[in-house]
């Protein structure tokens, strides 16, 4: 059983977990190799991939959020391989990966940067391999709270201390990135903000690489 607990919103994460094991269980190899973009952070989602038995590779621009993400694997002696690296042009070969995901890392960057991220992803994937991937829905309300809009769907504003870019997505304009994928499953998710009159809304695909 594992021991690792991610936060409350890798949900995703754990349900791409899931899927693969459901669909692969009677063909479960000694190791699968699965890469994460965008993968630092005090709570690395690949903790729970790599106590699987997956051969766990991350990719992150920020050296802040791979120092943390090193010190929590040696805290809980996990190996992990992290590259530093842009998403845009990862430091991998074609073909290297069973599986790709990001979790909540390719939303805070342009719509022509995430168009971009998607296309590496599938270059990294091999044939056959899955992916899992998350898009700020444009039905998000207020659209005010991401901040300025300084393009279509792209916002600019302050998050913590730092201000921040969010791109949020039409159903439509996240289909027309996907061409050349197989789209396995697709969910939204809605959650209501407490006291305030919005909601945060996601649109996330699990895609097979033909």
């Amino acid at each position: 059983m594992s021991n690792i607990i991610l936060r409350t919103n890798a949900t995703p994460v754990y349900g791409f977990l899931s899927f693969i094991h459901h669909r692969y269980s009677a063909e479960f190899p000694t190791q699968w190799k699965i890469l994460d973009c965008g993968a630092g952070g005090l709570v690395p989602p690949l903790a729970i991939f790599a106590e699987q038995g997956f051969e766990c590779w991350g990719i992150d621009i920020s050296d802040q959020q791979l120092d943390k993400a090193r010190e929590y694997c040696t805290q809980y002696d996990l190996d992990i391989h992290f590259e530093k690296g842009d998403m845009r042009r990862m430091p991998f070969d074609d073909a290297s990966f069973d599986f790709v995901y990001e979790q909540y890392a390719m939303c805070h960057m342009s719509k022509k940067d995430i168009a971009q991220v998607i296309r590496e992803m599938h270059r990294v994937l091999k044939p056959g391999g899955l992916c899992l991937l998350g898009f700020i829905s444009d039905e998000c309300t207020p659209k005010s709270s991401f901040g300025v809009e300084q393009a279509r769907g792209e916002y600019y504003g302050k998050e913590g201390e730092k201000m921040t870019l969010h791109s949020l997505f039409s159903e439509q304009e996240t289909e027309s990135l996907l061409t050349g994928w197989e789209v396995l499953s697709k969910q939204k998710s809605i959650s209501y903000r407490i006291n305030e009159d919005g909601q945060y809304a996601h649109l996330f695909y699990t895609l097979q690489k033909p």
